[in-house]
């Protein structure tokens, strides 16, 4: 029964920040990039096109495989060290309360770093695709 519910936990997990990820960072700035790649120019990004297009694909393609359950530590991986970079080098950097301005980076990064340490769990494509 326990592994039953670690592994619909997991799901849980990878299907909810997966998909917060995706629709409410990765697919707005992948519809319009601009403002975000003028963002991180205007904070001194070094080559500011490139890096957004890095970021967008954290964002928006790996969050897919996530969810969908295939190359999920390394896709954790990878959204984890991009929300590193946009806590440590962007959101620390806003005036303000620091709290405010870094909490949501921070606990995807947390998130993520637990997802390339747990894995998917039993129910990812990855594992149906093992099996056949």
């Amino acid at each position: 029964m326990d592994n039953y519910i670690q592994r619909i936990g997991l799901l849980f997990l990878r299907i909810f920040v997966g998909g917060t990820m995706l629709l409410a960072h990765g697919v707005p700035k992948l519809l319009d990039p601009k403002p975000f790649i003028e963002a991180l120019s205007s904070n001194g990004f070094p080559l500011p096109n490139i890096m957004a297009y890095l970021s967008i694909s954290a964002e928006a393609i790996f969050p897919v495989f996530i969810i969908l359950g295939v190359f999920i530590r390394v896709s954790a991986l990878i959204a984890a060290i991009n929300m590193f970079v946009a806590l440590f080098v962007f959101h620390l950097n806003i005036k303000g309360d620091p709290f405010a301005n870094f909490e949501k980076a921070f606990l995807y990064m947390i998130v993520f770093i637990f997802i390339a340490i747990a894995g998917g769990g039993g129910w990812t494509l990855k594992r149906l695709f093992d099996k056949k």
